[in-house]
């Protein structure tokens, strides 16, 4: 069973910094949510979406990102990712960057940092 979002699509204010950065530069949030889940470099998101952004289409690349996150967090599709991407994009961004955030996703997506290197043999 999926299971909730740790806040809502119009909850921004819950953390003040997301806020501003969604609503000043979503395409940078975009771009920092995307490396943070490891799917792509930060400036390459950005621009991605910063491009199709100005055409009104930031919903083609951001839909099937925000369902590979839910489907990776397990969270229920409420509502639905169309509607999120498509009418309240900003909203889905800052909603999506405080999910990572709760769930404590390193910097750099899922990659495991190199503690110490094998011994050799």
């Amino acid at each position: 069973m999926a299971q909730a979002w740790k806040s809502g699509l119009f909850e921004c204010f819950q953390d003040i910094n997301i806020c501003l950065l969604g609503w000043c530069c979503g395409c940078y949030l975009h771009g920092q949510n995307a490396e943070k889940l490891g799917e792509d470099t930060k400036i390459k998101a950005c621009l991605k979406y910063g491009g199709l952004q100005m055409c009104g289409l930031c919903c083609l690349i951001h839909k099937p990102r925000r369902q590979r996150m839910r489907t990776t967090y397990g969270l229920e599709e409420k509502p639905s990712d169309f509607l999120a991407t498509c009418c309240c994009s900003g909203c889905a961004n800052c909603q999506e960057a405080r999910e990572i955030t709760a769930r404590g996703a390193p910097s750099g997506g899922a990659r495991a940092p190199v503690v110490s290197q094998p011994a050799k043999k």
